[in-house]
């Protein structure tokens, strides 16, 4: 008797379309150059940074590197709470830009998560600041069974 004939949840290693995640991930895929070693460093939680200018509508609003990025982690993973099939892995501040590294579940548009989730975190970073936030990249990492 098959996964499926006894009404509990298939396995996914017997799903055909788990070819199409086999070959990509037999597909070599470059990191870009030099990404690694940023996102590593501004974890490193000795990284003092000068503080970011942020514009806002009264000015500029200065803000430490790793507080932006604690708050930016804190919400990019509630935000992906509400994008179905998405976890954020890391959070990182590299060349000025917000890196979010993320997860999304076997099945789920990997273009169309990214949109949602660096929208939802750009709308939220601005409402929470009252600044324009740096620009946010979201970047799938990974794929996981659904």
């Amino acid at each position: 008797m098959t996964d499926e004939g006894a009404g509990g949840p298939e396995d996914p290693e017997r799903d055909p379309r788990w070819d199409l995640v086999r070959a990509a991930a037999r597909r070599h895929v470059p990191t870009p150059p030099g990404l690694v070693d940023r996102v590593l460093r501004s974890l490193a939680v000795a990284r003092q940074g000068p503080p970011l200018r942020l514009p806002c509508d009264g000015g500029v609003l200065t803000v430490s590197e790793a507080a932006l990025v604690h708050l930016a982690r804190t919400v990019a993973t509630d935000q992906a709470e509400d994008v179905d099939g998405v976890t954020v892995s890391a959070v990182a501040l590299a060349d000025g830009e917000l890196q979010v590294l993320a997860t999304i579940r076997f099945g789920v548009i990997a273009d169309e998560a990214a949109r949602v989730l660096r929208h939802c975190l750009t709308a939220e970073l601005t409402r929470l600041l009252r600044a324009r936030p740096p620009r946010v990249n979201v970047h799938v990492v990974d794929v996981r069974p659904g």
